[in-house]
C-alpha cells in the first residue's frame, strides 16, 4: 500500500508483475485490486488540472483573499470575459487513479494539463450581474483586442455598466501582451489584475460548464454543425 500513496497511478496490472520478480508471489491483477480496495481506495478517472508550483498557489489564495470582503456593488460592476474550449471529436483522454473519498483535488491524483489542448471549437464570451452579452466563435488565432474592440465595448452599454464596468479575466498571454494591455488602458475603466494561471473565481466557468451540458444533448459531428 505504500507504493500507492506514494504513486496513485500504479496499476494493478503492474504491482502484481512486481510482486511476481521482486518476491516470487505470483497474483492476479483482481486481487491486488480487492486488497487495494480493502484499504479503502476505489479506482477513479484522475480530474485534468494545470499544474500549479508552490509559490503561484500562495499568490492565488492571497488573490482570493482580497476578494473576500468585495461587497454587492463592486460585483455588480464587473464584466467576467473568458474563452472556453468545446470537444467536437470526443474526450481528451482518460487516466485512472487509485483514491479515497474525497481525494479527487489531492495533487497526486490530478493530471496536469495544458489548458486549451486538443481539437474542438474556441469561443469568448462575457456577462455581468445584469445578464449575459455577446458569445463570440474563435475561428482563427486571435488577440484579446479584436474581442474588446468588437464586443466588450458593445456589451458594456447593454449591461448598463458603460463608463464604472471593471474587467475580470485570467492572465492569459493573449490578454496580458503589451498591445492588448494598452487597449484595456483606454478602453476600460479599471482592470482587476488576477494571478498566474485561472483561480477559478471567474463564475463564467459555471457558464461554460453549463453551456457544454446543453451542446453535449446534440449530436455535433463538426464544426460546421455548431
Amino acid at each position: 500500500m505504500h507504493k500507492i500513496r506514494k504513486n496513485p497511478r500504479l496499476s494493478a496490472v503492474k504491482l502484481a508483475t512486481e510482486l511476481e520478480k521482486r518476491f516470487a508471489i505470483k497474483v492476479s491483477p483482481e486481487t491486488v485490486r480487492r486488497v487495494i480496495r480493502s484499504y479503502g481506495y476505489s479506482s477513479r478517472v484522475a480530474r485534468r488540472k494545470c499544474f500549479v508550483n508552490e509559490g503561484t498557489r500562495k499568490v492565488r489564495l492571497d488573490f482570493a483573499k482580497s476578494m473576500l470582503d468585495k461587497d454587492i456593488p463592486f460585483w455588480e460592476s464587473v464584466i467576467f470575459v473568458d474563452e472556453s474550449k468545446f470537444n467536437i471529436f470526443g474526450s481528451d483522454g482518460r487516466i485512472g487513479v487509485w483514491r479515497k473519498p474525497n481525494e479527487e483535488l489531492n495533487p497526486k491524483n490530478l493530471l496536469p494539463t495544458v489548458e486549451h489542448g486538443g481539437r474542438g471549437i474556441m469561443v469568448c464570451g462575457c456577462f455581468a450581474a445584469s445578464g449575459m452579452e455577446n458569445l463570440v466563435s474563435l475561428k482563427t488565432i486571435w488577440t484579446n483586442i479584436s474581442i474588446l474592440k468588437e464586443n466588450l465595448k458593445i456589451s458594456a452599454p447593454k449591461l448598463g455598466i458603460q463608463n464604472t464596468f471593471k474587467l475580470y479575466q485570467d492572465n492569459d498571454p493573449k490578454h496580458t501582451a503589451l498591445n492588448v494591455r494598452l487597449c484595456l488602458l483606454y478602453s476600460c475603466p479599471k482592470v482587476i489584475k488576477t494571478p498566474p494561471y485561472s483561480s477559478h473565481l471567474n463564475p463564467i466557468e459555471n457558464v461554460c460548464l453549463e453551456l457544454e451540458k446543453r451542446a453535449r444533448k446534440h449530436d455535433i459531428s463538426s464544426k460546421k454543425t455548431t
